[in-house]
């Protein structure tokens, strides 16, 4: 990869991201309300208390039972770095923990009976999902990969959290290499900010060797095209449009 690791994002806010990172790790105060802090939510931590609602009604619709049965634990996501907390229905969470929710209700229902052992997230932010996941799923391994001052991040964040902490492995993206024998592979995003090139090295490193795939994009650049891979290397592909108002997303969910 190059130099920014074919991240495409603005170069201001990828400065003011990876600072961030580099202060979270370093500054213990700065840790404490990392969630909060402006330059970070340029990338991380901005979902609004109306988007968490869209969440809260698809959680409702395909996963109260469970929702009500783990709130508390999916709650300890929110225990550490300060983030904005809201009330729905009577609970108060926050709405990007409710989008980490979502996702792993997602996550279990695209894998129902199949046994999931090894998964590798590539841009996990803070380990957020991951910490979700964990909840619903007894995974043996999970790797992240991501850039190597968010990784640090990741490293702080989870160390808080030991029965998770234990089965991780970090790989900074700068030094990915061909991971096989994957049972999950997770994007939350950041593979659709990634350019063409990058996205390849994922998929030729990772996802072919992967017996299931979720990703969520957020923009449409290259996605025919990363779409093709997909069917071309025999997935059987579903994707679904969901509208959430002020960004709309594409769910990428496919199986060999």
């Amino acid at each position: 990869m190059n130099n920014s690791y074919g991240w495409n994002v603005g170069l201001s806010d990828s400065e003011n991201y990876i600072n961030s990172c580099k202060l979270i790790v370093e500054d213990d105060s700065s840790f404490l309300n990392f969630k909060s802090d402006q330059n970070y939510n340029v990338i991380l931590e901005h979902v609004d208390e109306n988007l968490g609602k869209h969440y809260f009604n698809h959680i409702l619709k395909f996963g109260k039972n469970l929702f009500d049965q783990f709130f508390e634990k999916f709650c300890e996501n929110d225990s550490i770095g300060n983030p904005n907390l809201c009330l729905y229905h009577g609970k108060k969470i926050s709405p990007t923990t409710l989008r980490y929710v979502k996702n792993s209700l997602d996550i279990i229902d695209l894998c129902s009976g199949i046994e999931i052992k090894k998964i590798v997230e590539v841009g996990g932010g803070y380990g957020g999902l991951c910490k979700t996941l964990s909840v619903l799923c007894e995974f043996e391994k999970y790797i992240q990969v991501d850039l190597p001052e968010a990784i640090k991040v990741q490293e702080k964040y989870l160390k808080f959290f030991p029965e998770v902490f234990s089965k991780l492995e970090f790989v900074p993206c700068n030094e990915l290499k061909n991971i096989e024998n994957v049972d999950l592979f997770i994007s939350n995003y950041a593979l659709s900010e990634l350019n063409i090139e990058s996205k390849i090295v994922y998929y030729e490193n990772v996802i072919k060797n992967s017996k299931i795939v979720y990703i969520t994009y957020n923009s449409t650049i290259d996605y025919n095209l990363f779409v093709d891979m997909l069917k071309n290397h025999g997935f059987n592909f579903k994707s679904e449009y969901q509208d959430y108002g002020y960004h709309n997303n594409i769910i990428i969910a496919a199986k060999m």
